[in-house]
C-alpha cells in the first residue's frame, strides 16, 4: 500500500507543477531597453496595439519619436515627429495611433524668476508610421488625450494664463471642434494632467492648480465635463501635514476603480518635478466625486501612472532616491508589493503605464545603468489572473497533462486494487525421523 500512497503524492505534485500552482506575486515577463544607435534616452508613453505589440512615444537627441514594436518589444518601424518629446499616445482600431508631442521653453533666472512656455502638436499616424496630419496648438501645454468614434478629446492648458481647457478635434483631419471649455480661472486655475473618457462621452479629469515647476499646487482636483459643460467637481487632496515634503498636492493620473468611481494618484510637487522631496498618494474617489479613502505611498514619492491590474491596481513612478519604482495596491489602497530598479542615485523613472489585459500591464520610462540613458519597456503579469488567449496552446497542453495525471490517480486508487495476499501455509512437525 505504501508504494501507492507514494505514487499518489508524486502525481499530485506533478499536477501542481504542470497546472501551475496558485501564486500571489506579480512577475515580470518582458524587459527591453532602447538606445538604438546611441540616440534613445527616454520612453514617455505606451499604448498596446490590438492584435499584439506596442506604440512607444520616445524622446531622443533629435526630438520626438514614435516606435512600433511586436509583442517582444522588438522595433518594427520608427517615425520622427514634430516636437521634443511625446506626452501621450492612443492606439486606433485601424492599426494607427493618435499622440501629442510637446516642446517646452523656460526663460529667466533664479533671481528674476522663470517664465514657462511651449507648444503642443496633435499627430495622427497610420499603421505604417506615416504622418496623416498634424494639428499644432501654439502656447499650450498637453495634459492628456482620448479618442472615441470620430473625435479626439484633448485636455491641456494655456501657458500665458496658466489655466486649463478641454477641446475636441476631428479624427479625420484634426480640425477643432466647437466644445472648448475653460477649467477654473486666473485666480483659481485648474491644470488638467490626466483624463479618461466614459461611455456616455463624459470626460473625467484630474490635475493641480499650476503648471509652473517653481510653484506649489494648492490642491489636487477631479472634475466631470460633458458637452463643454462642467457637470461636477471636487477636491481630492489639499496637501500634506508633513513639513519635510511641503503642503502641495497635484493629481497625476486616473483610472477606473473596480468597485465604482475612480482611483487617482499624485504627489505634492507640480507634475514633472523629479526631486526627492515628493510624497506620493493614492485616493479612491466615488462616482459622485467624494473621496472614499486616501493613502500615502511610502517608497513611491512620485507616482506618474496608475492602471488596473488583476483585482487591484498598479502604480509606477520614482522613489525618493530617483529610482524607477512600481507597486501594487489592494482595493482598499494597501501596498501589496513594491519593486524598484536601483540606479545608484542617478535620476530615472517610469513615466507611463497601460493595461494590456485584465492581468497584464506595460510600463515605460528610462534608466541609467551606466553613463548613458536608455528607454525601458517592461510588462508585468498578475499570476493569480487566468492567462488569456495569447497562451491558449499552453493552456490546452497543461489541461491535457492535468487530465492524464488525474486519470492516473484514479487508476491507482480506485480501478486498480492491490491483489489479495496469498495465505501462508503452516508446516506441521510430525516429530518422526526419516
Amino acid at each position: 500500500m505504501i508504494k501507492y500512497v507514494k505514487a499518489f503524492f508524486v502525481l499530485m505534485l506533478m499536477a501542481v507543477v504542470c497546472c501551475g500552482g496558485a501564486s500571489a506575486s506579480i512577475v515580470e515577463d518582458l524587459n527591453v531597453t532602447y538606445q538604438l544607435d546611441g540616440t534613445y534616452i527616454n520612453a514617455d508613453a505606451v499604448a498596446p496595439i490590438s492584435g499584439g505589440g506596442f506604440f512607444l512615444g520616445m524622446t531622443n537627441s533629435s526630438g520626438a519619436v514614435l516606435l512600433k514594436t511586436d509583442n517582444a518589444g522588438k522595433e518594427i518601424w520608427r517615425s520622427y515627429l514634430t516636437g521634443e518629446s511625446v506626452r501621450s499616445v492612443v492606439a486606433l482600431d485601424d492599426g494607427g495611433c493618435v499622440l501629442t508631442t510637446i516642446t517646452r521653453t523656460v526663460d529667466g533666472s533664479p533671481e528674476e524668476g522663470y517664465t514657462f512656455g511651449g507648444n503642443t502638436t496633435i499627430v495622427r499616424v497610420d499603421s505604417k508610421g506615416n504622418v496623416v496630419w498634424e494639428s499644432p496648438l501654439a502656447d499650450t501645454g498637453a495634459g492628456d488625450i482620448a479618442v472615441s468614434g470620430g473625435k479626439i478629446y484633448f485636455a491641456g492648458w494655456f501657458w500665458e494664463t496658466n489655466t486649463g481647457f478641454t477641446q475636441s478635434f476631428l479624427l479625420s483631419n484634426g480640425a477643432p471642434g466647437n466644445d472648448q471649455i475653460r477649467l477654473g480661472n486666473e485666480t483659481s486655475p485648474m491644470i488638467p494632467l490626466a483624463m479618461l473618457l466614459e461611455d456616455d462621452g463624459t470626460l473625467v479629469l484630474t490635475g493641480g492648480t499650476t503648471a509652473y515647476l517653481t510653484e506649489e499646487s494648492m490642491y489636487a482636483w477631479i472634475a466631470k465635463v460633458k458637452g463643454g459643460i462642467i457637470q461636477s467637481e471636487g477636491v481630492v487632496r489639499t496637501g500634506s501635514a508633513d513639513l519635510l515634503y511641503g503642503e502641495g498636492a497635484c493629481g497625476y493620473d486616473i483610472t477606473r476603480a473596480h468597485d465604482g468611481g475612480y482611483l487617482v494618484v499624485g504627489s505634492n510637487p507640480p507634475f514633472g518635478v523629479t526631486w526627492a522631496s515628493g510624497l506620493g498618494w493614492a485616493a479612491h474617489v466615488k462616482a459622485d466625486l467624494s473621496v472614499a479613502w486616501i493613502n500615502e505611498l511610502p517608497g513611491c514619492y512620485v507616482p506618474y501612472a496608475v492602471v488596473q491590474l488583476g483585482d487591484g491596481y498598479l502604480a509606477a513612478g520614482m522613489d525618493g532616491y530617483d529610482d524607477p519604482v512600481w507597486l501594487t495596491l489592494s482595493l482598499g489602497g494597501a501596498i501589496t508589493e513594491l519593486q524598484k530598479i536601483s540606479q545608484n542615485g542617478k535620476t530615472s523613472t517610469f513615466n507611463d503605464a497601460a493595461s494590456v489585459s485584465t492581468g497584464k500591464a506595460a510600463l515605460v520610462g528610462w534608466i541609467m545603468p551606466d553613463s548613458s540613458s536608455k528607454g525601458i519597456l517592461i510588462t508585468l503579469v498578475d499570476t493569480e489572473v487566468p492567462v488569456e488567449s495569447d497562451n491558449t496552446g499552453l493552456l490546452i497542453a497543461g489541461g491535457v497533462i492535468c487530465v492524464i495525471i488525474i486519470a492516473g490517480v484514479v487508476y491507482f486508487l480506485v480501478i486498480r486494487k492491490p491483489a489479495a495476499k496469498p495465505e501462508k501455509k503452516s508446516a506441521k512437525k510430525s516429530g518422526k525421523k526419516n
